[in-house]
């Protein structure tokens, strides 16, 4: 598998402008791995993911609206319309089976989009998650999309090295308008009750993250039926990134 980045030939689902929001390449591989990324990245936040799966699991990576090459789209402020548009687009993926990762943000609409899926009949073989609190917990932390630039800036200082701190002013401004709807999406998301999932559950934790706590990642395991793991790293909030090659073993391990 390369990391071109590519669309791949034969998708017709479509997001809610008409464009695929699935980034992925041709594949015989036995398991496709869904990936969703944190507030204010896009898919490119995967491309040094790619090559670190075995040839049985396909990474496919999601672009939403308002970021890299779909920036002219308004960004989604609901969980529940990034679904809405990306089951459609999963549904026909699924020969073969799909899995779902996310991280932060991405997490919890992959949680979303395994409800969906498996409401739909067609239930994820996998959960993925890290960077996130179990979603039926409440907040334990106070919002800060509706902080000022200056203050939003230090508040994501916070959460550790994005990578972004020797960006231009202007990728900063772009970063922050997209990160803001971002955070509005998660912040503002309501937890609905409903069945557990059935698919196991797989839940990742940097050790120092300053925005989730061990139990409430722990906490997932309240969301299925199936078996349930936790794994921990040192890191901060974006340790996913650091230890990538590590948690991609340890999703292939899963998916075997």
């Amino acid at each position: 598998m390369t990391g071109t980045g590519v669309t791949g030939t034969g998708l017709t689902g479509t997001g809610l402008t008409g464009r695929t929001w699935l980034r992925y390449e041709p594949t015989d591989a036995a398991v496709r791995l869904i990936c969703l990324p944190h507030a204010g990245a896009g898919a490119s936040s995967f491309a040094r993911w790619l090559g670190l799966f075995p040839s049985t699991v396909a990474a496919v990576r999601v672009q939403l609206p308002g970021r890299e090459d779909v920036v002219a789209e308004p960004a989604l402020r609901l969980v529940h319309d990034a679904v809405d548009a990306l089951l459609p687009q999963v549904t026909r993926l699924i020969d073969p089976p799909v899995a779902l990762y996310g991280h932060s943000m991405g997490a919890l609409v992959a949680f979303e989009l395994a409800r969906a899926l498996s409401a739909a009949g067609i239930p994820p073989v996998h959960l993925f998650v890290s960077g996130r609190r179990a979603p039926h917990r409440p907040a334990s932390r106070a919002p800060i999309h509706h902080l000022p630039d200056d203050a939003l800036v230090a508040a994501l200082k916070t959460m550790g090295d994005t990578g972004g701190s020797h960006r231009s002013a202007a990728f900063l401004r772009y970063t922050l308008r997209l990160t803001r709807v971002d955070l509005t999406l998660s912040e503002e998301y309501a937890y609905r009750s409903e069945p557990r999932l059935r698919c196991p559950i797989t839940a990742f934790y940097g050790t120092a993250d300053p925005v989730v706590d061990l139990a409430e990642i722990e906490a997932w395991r309240d969301e299925t039926d199936a078996a349930f793991a936790v794994h921990t790293f040192p890191g901060d909030h974006f340790f996913h990134q650091r230890h990538r090659v590590a948690i991609a073993a340890r999703i292939a391990a899963a998916l075997e």
